[in-house]
């Protein structure tokens, strides 16, 4: 009495193929939602200790690119009001970066006006609560991916 086998290198490739295919989609899609939830946490920063929004541009500055190898697989930045300038500027700034000095997969959280930083040095909060949440969301996101890779074959 033996064991046949009933697969061939053709399907062993298309079944790891779509493995990996289903690691990519959760690796995305964990990064678009720190990214997202990152985003919301910055703009719901109250004015005694973000910034008072005159013009929408710097709140609308506020969003996320999800890139892979450089190239963006997700773009999120939304105007209030009417701070259209703050969407271009922040979806450029996240693009320049996301694109020109990544590799693998990326989360890019911006506050693309340039006076962001000048907010920022004296005392307010535009983005920095909302890094520090996404690096630890990030590293739990990433141990819950592993946990599950592992799972799968076992």
């Amino acid at each position: 009495m033996g064991i046949t086998a009933n697969f061939n290198k053709g399907s062993i490739d298309q079944t790891f193929r779509a493995f990996l295919a289903e690691v990519e989609r959760q690796i995305i899609e964990s990064l678009c939602r720190v990214g997202e939830e990152a985003v919301k946490l910055a703009k719901l920063i109250p004015p005694e200790r973000g910034f008072n929004d005159q013009t929408g541009n710097l709140r609308s500055s506020i969003g996320y690119v999800v890139c892979r190898d450089g190239k963006p697989v997700n773009v999120a930045f939304e105007a209030v009001k009417g701070g259209h300038v703050g969407v271009h500027e922040g979806q450029r700034l996240a693009l320049e970066v996301g694109g020109r000095y990544t590799e693998g997969y990326t989360l890019v959280v911006v506050a693309g006006m340039n006076y962001a930083v000048h907010v920022e040095s004296k005392g307010r909060d535009v983005l920095t609560s909302a890094e520090k949440f996404a690096e630890k969301e990030i590293a739990k996101e990433l141990a819950d991916l592993v946990t599950n890779v592992k799972n799968a074959f076992k």
